[in-house]
């Protein structure tokens, strides 16, 4: 009963306009390693579905095994058409994660590699929406999620192409909100995030391009309410983004050498 209750004054309030979100999700850590002791670090600008700054990095332990960190940052100031007046929405958030994984080249070429690789994060959403002559509501929530993120990629010379399928399990807690008597309530989520990244450019520097789709699997109903816009659910979930990506590989014969030489 209580939640539902919950979700009545989240539809009635907050997202009767279409324009206020109290969640974001990450864009997609694609590592893309294919050599031993390398780092590929990324920051990104998130133009539709995503956060808007995502920083993030992946390296390879061996020539089988990477790790992986993310961070994104997400704030925004909107305008909203309330019935009767013209509101105000405030959402800042913050997310970080980690995780590890597996990747194997599959072809003589060195060309095509799979990987694959799980991890866990966790989040802080604050949000804050006012109209003149009506309630202001501020709006504090944690989550955290566990991930799992199959994939596959080709790369050479000049250029990247990855494509993922990240599955996340998501669980949206500790919900704190003046105005209303719903604190401490948890929502639970399922997503499916199709997911294709391009680089372009050199080997140690390269300009990306991400695009993909969220697809909620479980309590749609909730999810939409909490992440889209109510009058476009469909775009809202489309993911882009932009941004720069750098690769160090450490020379391993240059160090044998040295050692050698030290010896």
């Amino acid at each position: 009963m209580r939640i539902t209750t919950v979700l009545f004054f989240i539809s009635v309030f907050f997202f009767q306009t279409g324009c206020v979100t109290v969640y974001k999700p990450s864009a997609i850590n694609s590592p893309d390693l294919y050599a031993r002791h390398q780092f590929r670090g990324s920051a990104g600008l998130g133009l539709a579905g995503v956060g808007v700054l995502n920083l993030q990095g992946a390296y390879s332990i061996n020539r089988k095994v990477g790790v992986t960190g993310s961070v994104m940052v997400h704030s925004k100031n909107s305008e909203y058409q309330a019935p009767k007046s013209l509101g105000l929405g405030r959402h800042n958030q913050y997310y970080a994660d980690g995780g590890a994984g597996y990747f194997k080249c599959i072809d003589r070429m060195k060309r095509y590699y799979i990987q694959g690789y799980g991890g866990a994060g966790l989040g802080y959403s604050d949000n804050y929406f006012s109209q003149p002559d009506a309630a202001h509501i501020k709006l504090q929530c944690t989550y955290h999620n566990l991930y799992v993120q199959p994939g596959i990629y080709y790369t050479n010379k000049y250029y990247d192409a990855a494509f993922d399928l990240r599955a996340t399990y998501l669980n949206i807690f500790g919900i704190h909100a003046s105005s209303f008597l719903y604190n401490q309530q948890s929502f639970y989520f399922l997503t499916a995030e199709p997911t294709i990244t391009l680089r372009v450019g050199s080997k140690g520097f390269r300009i990306f391009m991400q695009t993909g789709y969220t697809l909620p699997l479980m309590d749609t109903k909730n999810y939409y309410a909490l992440n889209t816009d109510a009058t476009k659910r469909t775009q809202s979930l489309i993911k882009f983004s932009l941004g720069f990506n750098i690769t160090f590989t450490k020379n391993m014969r240059n160090s044998q050498k040295w050692l050698k030489w030290k010896n």
